[in-house]
């Protein structure tokens, strides 16, 4: 008999094999050939970069997992949705980025729980450059060559995302979540704007403690670039970041749990994470990460300190990042939740 639970899980098991036959036909074989076709990685086509930016510090420490977590706070928004609905009542939190080149980037978010109308939440994220020089090319008539101009003033560029998350739990053991945001973006003169949409499924298996996870980020129309004049050409179309994951989580032993995710990027190769975490006495948290198929990124590890001011408790996160070349990344992030 077809009951909603076998439906539930029906549609748990077919979003996952869509997601795993994606990954597997990226890399088409001739059936005729036994040699590979070339690697071609769609890198750099699609705008709003920062949406793939590390957005917490729980998350950053733990190689960017965004599926899988238990106990999660109101930063779930910027990982899947569908866990914001572990929010007790009220949860609040805001979180810094010291990226690299000396770029600024910021998130925030505040939630409530609703009961069985659900929980909902608000967000916000703003990424600042420092500023940049400004010079243009020019075609020297004696030397029959482009050159560069001197300086002609700098120009900064940025980002700003703000949007509203709601989720619910369909069953006790299945939840779903999704958010709508507005997202805009500056570059010298230059404008672009979109809408943006992300949807996360969370599912407890019922089999000890395997949970799993799949999300789908950045969900918007192709747009252009507004403000463009003879001196940057003509418009070019801005796509959207879209990210699918799939991920697993598993508690070892009481304290202890582990990550497994798999990323499929519309704008570069396949990715994926694995992390561990581990609590002590609901105090203190020590995570570490790895991140596998990218081209600077590799190790993460952090911590977090948890503590109760009478009805309000409050929790401090920290990740450090390895970039390679480009340096370190640190993630700070500060969160409150009244009980």
């Amino acid at each position: 008999m077809f009951t909603l639970k076998n439906y539930k899980k029906a549609l748990i098991g077919v979003g996952v094999t869509v997601f795993c036959s994606t990954l597997l036909a990226q890399t088409p074989r001739d059936p005729i050939s036994t040699i590979d076709p070339p690697d071609f990685n769609r890198t750099g086509q699609t705008g709003f970069q920062f949406l793939h930016l590390p957005t917490n510090a729980r998350s950053a420490a733990m190689g960017g997992i965004m599926n899988g977590m238990r106990n999660s706070t109101v930063s779930s928004i910027f990982n899947n949705p569908a866990n914001l609905v572990d929010v007790k009542n009220i949860d609040a939190a805001f979180t810094n980025i010291s990226y690299v080149a000396d770029i600024s980037y910021m998130t925030a978010a505040v939630a409530k729980n609703l009961g069985s109308n659900g929980t909902v939440g608000l967000f916000f994220a703003n990424l600042t450059t420092p500023d940049m020089v400004r010079t243009q090319n020019t075609l020297d008539q004696d030397l029959g060559i482009t050159v560069r101009s001197a300086d002609l003033g700098t120009f900064k560029a940025g980002d700003v995302m703000y949007g509203i998350s709601y989720a619910k739990k369909i069953t006790d053991m299945l939840s779903v979540g999704g958010n709508f945001s507005r997202i805009e973006e500056d570059l010298a003169e230059l404008k672009v704007s979109n809408t943006n949409i992300d949807f996360g499924l969370y599912y407890e298996t019922g089999f000890n403690s395997l949970r799993l996870s799949m999300v789908a980020r950045n969900f918007g129309p192709d747009t252009e670039f507004t403000g463009f004049t003879d001196l940057y050409g003509l418009p070019q179309t801005v796509r959207m970041p879209i990210n699918f994951r799939v991920g697993i989580g598993y508690d070892l032993i009481e304290n202890l749990s582990v990550y497994a995710e798999g990323a499929h990027p519309n704008d570069g190769p396949e990715r994926f994470h694995l992390a561990g975490e581990y609590n002590v006495m609901n105090l203190l948290s020590l995570r570490g990460g790895y991140k596998m198929g990218y081209d600077e990124q590799s190790l993460t590890f952090g911590g977090g300190l948890n503590f109760n001011m009478g009805g309000v408790s409050g929790r401090v996160d920290y990740a450090f990042l390895d970039y390679g070349r480009l340096s370190n990344v640190s993630v700070i992030s500060i969160g409150f939740a009244v009980n």
